[in-house]
């Protein structure tokens, strides 16, 4: 996937729910929040844009919302936006210390999954998702120079949301196939996980350790492993690759048929 702003025809129905005949609304592959840049046209009615709007919005305002204030990354409230992060004050119980969001070292957290339940070879009823670790992703020069000005490190507050970073992978995996593949094209696999029909997430979604990769906010690429009669459609993500975060594979769905598999090939090797 390039960089810069790059748009996608419409399918002409809702890509989550197959609505016609609505209003369609664009959507963002990683979210506009998250610095995405890459938009399907006319691809979401209303009720599923708030579906996805709802765990999309957990995991920036939760999981991660100081530390977008911190790096002033996008919003579409920007006259809302905090000056400044509140944390607890360790020379003080009763009273929270302000720091210039500038200051802060904006940590951001992520799931460490290990690989999906799908490409281990478990059952799709055995949820791995108790064994995902946390860990973070930080400025390091932002800390060494907080520890220098205040004397100590800074408090990292955040909400544990698995269900709703799941469920974003998901989401932008699905997506992603679909810059190159139509609804039609292919079995999703992953589409209920989006909706929060399926909640065995781990089943479909895991991830591996990943290298800072110079220039990239995020990146995106859609592969596919043959097996008998059948194409596995797979996508990678990196969010932040920039930085140490995790690479996270999502396995999408699914194309058989050898006419229906050599129509994939074809349409995703032109999207490259």
């Amino acid at each position: 996937m390039g960089h810069g702003p790059t748009y996608y025809p419409s399918k002409g129905a809702c890509i989550y729910c197959g609505a016609t005949g609505v209003q369609l609304m664009d959507e963002h592959i990683v979210p506009y929040s998250l610095g995405g840049t890459h938009v399907l046209r006319e691809a979401s009615c209303a009720r599923c844009e708030k579906m996805t709007s709802k765990f999309e919005r957990r995991v920036a305002r939760d999981l991660w919302g100081d530390a977008r204030t911190s790096f002033d990354q996008p919003t579409r409230r920007k006259r809302q936006r905090k000056t400044h992060i509140e944390m607890p004050n360790p020379n003080s119980r009763d009273r929270k210390q302000l720091i210039p969001a500038a200051e802060y070292p904006g940590g951001f957290v992520f799931y460490k999954m290990g690989q999906c339940g799908f490409l281990r070879g478990l059952p799709e009823t055995t949820d791995i998702s108790g064994s995902w670790l946390l860990v973070m992703v930080d400025d390091e020069a932002r800390r060494n120079s907080f520890f220098e000005k205040y004397g100590h490190h800074p408090a990292l507050t955040f909400r544990h949301v698995p269900d709703a970073f799941g469920r974003l992978l998901a989401k932008i995996a699905y997506c992603q196939v679909l810059t190159a593949l139509d609804p039609l094209d292919f079995r999703a696999f992953i589409l209920p996980c989006v909706k929060g029909e399926a909640k065995n997430i781990s089943y479909f979604v895991g991830s591996k350790d990943g290298l800072p990769e110079a220039g990239y906010g995020y990146r995106l690429t859609t592969f596919f492993g043959e097996y008998a009669d059948r194409l596995i459609l797979m996508v990678e993500v990196r969010l932040y690759a920039n930085t140490h975060a995790p690479t996270y594979e999502i396995v999408v769905g699914d194309v058989s048929g050898e006419k229906a598999m050599q129509c994939a090939r074809y349409k995703l090797a032109r999207a490259v």
